[in-house]
């Protein structure tokens, strides 16, 4: 992308960025698109704020352009809100106080007391930390949900949609994405028939292994068996070995195992 391209889209890119009213975004968002500018959206969708990002969702659905679509659930992080983490009551102040006036030069509290007190105060902040930090590993960001349902409404009736979804469940780095689009594709029959009747082995069982459910990948593994590529075909044996490890049918798998040489 030219650098000036940001120059020219900078006023469409400050209406999205906003994401305050509807009309405008969806004024800005036919202008880009009639300009050929799908690339700087798919870079808006990784960076807007959840209410733009939606709202950008909804109506890049309408208008059936799918490209920013996938960049945003592939790619897109949750844009987390975080205070900052201070150390607990016990680690923020002293751990005892002196009811009583300890004589001159003597502790009110055994010093070895202390000294646990203190050691289990800092080992619980340091868990605190630890668990802190992998909360904020978690990324559970709602507009690539939002995305993967928006693009599940078409699956039957837009094979663009279908392809884009298909893309998230094989590329997106986040696991939890990838298997709620694995999931859409393999508990939908007529995607699954449309995709086996294209001969795509690779993305059936792509997508059987994302959705991380072994009734989906039954589910594919019956339909490859009532379709199998021809035996010269480079996905043949590929198909072959899916069907002998999850189809439903003791006798199916055997004859895959069979087939396989097993």
């Amino acid at each position: 992308m030219e650098l000036q391209t940001f120059v020219k889209c900078a006023p469409e890119i400050a209406i999205l960025m906003e994401g305050n009213v509807e009309r405008d975004i969806l004024q800005a968002l036919d202008d880009l698109i009639a300009a050929g500018e799908v690339e700087m959206l798919s870079h808006l969708m990784l960076i807007g704020t959840e209410i733009s990002a939606r709202r950008m969702t909804d109506a890049l659905i309408q208008r059936e352009v799918f490209e920013p679509l996938v960049a945003g659930a592939c790619l897109r992080r949750e844009i987390k809100r975080t205070a900052p983490i201070g150390v607990s009551a016990l680690g923020g102040r002293a751990i005892f106080r002196d009811f009583e006036a300890p004589e001159e030069g003597e502790a009110a509290i055994p010093e070895h007391i202390i000294e646990e007190a203190e050691a289990i105060s800092h080992a619980a902040d340091q868990s605190r930390r630890i668990a802190d930090r992998h909360k904020a590993g978690l990324d559970r960001d709602p507009v690539r949900q939002h995305i993967v349902e928006r693009l599940g409404e078409l699956l039957n009736t837009s094979e663009p949609a279908m392809e884009a979804m298909i893309t998230i469940a094989r590329a997106s780095v986040w696991e939890e994405t990838a298997r709620a689009a694995a999931m859409k594709l393999g508990s939908n029959s007529i995607v699954v028939g449309r995709v086996s009747r294209a001969g795509r082995v690779d993305d059936m069982i792509a997508v059987g292994d994302a959705s991380a459910s072994e009734a989906v990948r039954r589910m594919i593994a019956r339909t490859l068996a009532e379709s199998m590529p021809a035996a010269s075909d480079p996905s043949y044996r590929v198909a072959l070995e899916y069907v002998s490890e999850h189809h439903p049918s003791e006798s199916h798998r055997r004859a895959a195992q069979q087939a396989l040489g097993g």
